[in-house]
């Protein structure tokens, strides 16, 4: 079977932290072009192509224009507020995208990328939703969906410690190019999990984030979906820890929220423990941080070439996340977080 030709658009370092160390393992695929405005960034993202064993010699490019006639799908992976725009051009132009989260930053511009995915048929839109993948993460799916823990009542979600992403650039901290903070990154994540985990029946209850006109470093979440009430509370700055607990109405999982997970438990309320430990990694789940990424971009060079296999993700999952992002910025819910150092002032005098 014919491979995938691949671009890597946005050579930034999710490109370098986890594409780019998994292409040369990916079955089905093959990587024929590196495309970033800064020439430099591509060749030092072609160098840790090279050093996790690749041996293609992609075209590298400073506009997918001059390197469309050497790809058939693309891994976009550029600033967040760019995402609408370049993905759109690329489907119209009949190339397959996996699409780095957030899909977008505006419910109108995900709005029109499922549209123009809908008028291009041929075409494949997928989102790179990885944890999906964490064993740990499927495990909690699997005992929510077989009832082993009853009646799920509460999530409790902490995810907070001092930035430690190795940007290659600063767009992360720019409003005009990330549109959010810690909620548009990390919360991408904690939201498509919780839809994944409890499904599509959601009301968010109340939003606070510290932004400021800025991109947010702390934000908490309260959320509804159905009757599970879920808290989540996100930092840059502060350490949380990783860990989020599932209270159902006859046990309760806790497992981290990073990669690996290290030690998860599952305990009645009776107080017998049925876990401790690692959790196994239940295919297509990995246990290895570089085979997330090869398994991910298999089943997309897989979707792309052959009708009826789906991505792991779909573009109807991305709208969802960008819908609830959007509502806590932007909706009656958000409040601003509390900011004692203005509104407890002291005087002294002489």
């Amino acid at each position: 079977m014919t491979s995938l030709r691949l671009a890597v658009i946005g050579c930034g370092a999710a490109a370098r932290a986890c594409h780019l160390p998994a292409l040369p393992h990916v079955p089905g695929a093959r990587l024929t072009a590196l495309v970033d405005p800064d020439l430099g960034h591509a060749e030092d993202a072609l160098t840790v192509y090279r050093e996790h064993g690749g041996t293609e010699s992609p075209r590298l490019a400073a506009t997918w224009h001059e390197a469309r006639d050497m790809f058939d799908a693309a891994v976009v992976a550029v600033p967040h507020t760019a995402h609408a725009r370049l993905t759109a051009d690329l489907l119209e132009n009949g190339k397959h995208v996996l699409l780095e989260k957030p899909m977008t930053t505006t419910p109108a511009d995900a709005e029109r990328l499922l549209k123009t995915a809908a008028d291009h048929p041929d075409t494949l839109l997928a989102m790179a939703h990885p944890r999906r993948l964490f064993p740990a993460y499927a495990w909690v799916r699997r005992l929510i969906r077989s009832g082993a823990l009853g009646t799920v009542r509460r999530v409790r979600w902490t995810e907070g410690h001092p930035y430690s992403w190795e940007p290659v650039t600063w767009s992360m901290f720019d409003r005009r190019l990330a549109s959010g903070g810690v909620l548009t990154d990390t919360g991408s994540h904690v939201f498509d999990t919780l839809f994944w985990w409890l499904g599509d029946d959601m009301t968010l209850l109340d939003h606070q984030d510290d932004s400021l006109g800025g991109v947010e470093s702390e934000s908490r979440t309260w959320l509804r979906f159905g009757g599970v009430d879920v808290i989540v509370e996100l930092s840059r700055l502060r350490p949380l820890g990783t860990a989020c607990v599932i209270t159902g109405s006859e046990a309760e999982v806790r497992i981290g929220t990073d990669f690996p997970a290290g030690e998860c438990t599952l305990t009645t309320h009776a107080g017998e423990e049925l876990h401790r430990g690692d959790v196994d990694a239940v295919a297509p789940a990995q246990n290895e941080w570089e085979a997330l990424f090869v398994e991910q971009l298999a089943n997309f060079a897989e979707a792309g070439r052959t009708p009826g296999v789906a991505p792991y993700s779909p573009a109807e999952d991305g709208k969802r996340v960008v819908d609830l992002i959007d509502a806590c910025y932007h909706g009656p819910a958000r409040r601003a977080m509390p900011q004692p150092w203005t509104t407890h002032r002291t005087t002294s005098g002489a």
